[in-house]
């Protein structure tokens, strides 16, 4: 209404459809040229003969086809051009990889990192059942907030006593219950799950965000502070990791991050457009800050251009596709924590115009004489 349909380009009138290509196919980069452009640099490498542009193609393709088949065929052989210590050949490695130093945890720490791994063992799982329903049985007026807040103070000292009145116990029981040890192994990066994670001092120093994970995990949840009833749920949880360690029950060790976690009630909310946005000035679960290494995923934080303390959740990727694995299509990865788009975005027809009707403009024809 305001500029003549001159004004309106190719590139301002792309630029009108920028909002609505987001809402209906994501974020950019999952369907942005950039690899096929890369690639076609990689063909235009293989000419050697300006007049044959095609056939020194062909051949270098060809060449190269051959030598990847014959390293394959030849299960022992050296691949060319792969690194031997490749992300591929250690998948299933999960090991500490940055200032790997050893240090004394206050009590506090690891008695909360210890008890966070007793919940998560499935050999443990059995023995929480049973505390809780002892604790029920004896406690049956009070609530089910008062009989979770008690079994979490006193389980590891009754587990430590049954296990020692079994003789039948497994090894790995009789290890998690008599042999935790207060002097704990840290370091600034890890890698676990194809993933290379660093603690928020050590990315404050790199390039490459990697401290920002997340955690699906079924929680007892309580509508108020008052609220005595429980509710058990699944839900996303968002934080950064503040530190790496790993547990020392002397005959094995168990890598735990701590990390700051954002109060899901107040810190996390869903915009109109089904992105995630996390709030990192509500933190909240302070009981509760350590997680088992191999159940996080990788996000990162993306500043919301509206708000400064806002961050929309994108999802991590992978250091290697595992070519055994039929599901890395780059296709199928969702990049945003989207929920389900709105139906008025599926089905919604273009109706975005350049072009005015309002009145009849002419052509303006200039002559110079």
């Amino acid at each position: 209404m305001f500029f003549p349909p001159s004004f309106f380009d190719i590139m301002v009138h792309l630029v009108v459809h920028l909002v609505r290509e987001i809402r209906l196919c994501a974020s950019v980069y999952m369907r942005w040229v950039y690899p096929v452009e890369r690639y076609i640099k990689i063909l235009k490498g293989y000419v050697n003969n300006q007049c044959r542009l095609e056939v020194s193609i062909i051949e270098r393709y060809i060449s190269e086809e051959s030598i990847e088949f014959c390293s394959e065929y030849l299960s022992k052989a050296k691949s060319i051009d792969v690194p031997e210590k490749c992300w591929h050949s250690r998948r299933l490695i999960s090991k500490s990889s940055k200032c790997v130093h050893v240090i004394s945890k206050s009590k506090e720490d690891v008695l909360q990192a210890h008890l966070y791994i007793l919940n998560d063992t499935d050999e443990v799982l059995p023995y929480l059942d049973t505390h809780k329903d002892i604790f029920k049985y004896k406690n049956h007026r009070q609530s089910g907030k008062w009989v979770l807040i008690e079994h979490n103070k006193t389980f590891m000292s009754w587990f430590k006593q049954q296990i020692m009145n079994d003789p039948s116990s497994s090894e790995t029981l009789t290890w998690l219950a008599n042999s935790l040890k207060f002097d704990v192994l840290c370091c600034s990066g890890y890698e676990v799950n194809d993933y290379l994670f660093y603690t928020k001092s050590e990315d404050d120093r790199s390039t490459m965000p990697n401290s920002e994970v997340t955690l699906e995990a079924e929680s007892m949840q309580f509508s108020t502070v008052k609220d005595q009833n429980l509710v058990v749920g699944s839900m996303p949880y968002y934080g950064i990791i503040v530190q790496i360690s790993e547990v020392n029950y002397t005959k094995f060790t168990v890598p735990v991050f701590k990390c700051k976690w954002v109060d899901n009630k107040i810190g996390v909310k869903v915009d109109e457009s089904g992105m995630t946005l996390v709030d990192f000035r509500k933190i909240g679960y302070h009981d509760e800050p350590f997680i088992m290494a191999h159940q996080t995923s990788q996000v990162f934080y993306i500043q919301d251009p509206t708000s400064k303390h806002w961050f929309v959740v994108l999802h991590g990727k992978k250091q290697h596709n595992d070519p055994e694995d039929t599901n890395n299509d780059i296709c199928e990865i969702e990049s945003l924590t989207r929920t389900t788009m709105n139906k008025e975005y599926e089905d919604v027809a273009d109706v975005v115009h350049a072009t005015r009707n309002d009145h009849d403009e002419g052509i303006y024809i200039c002559t110079c004489m």
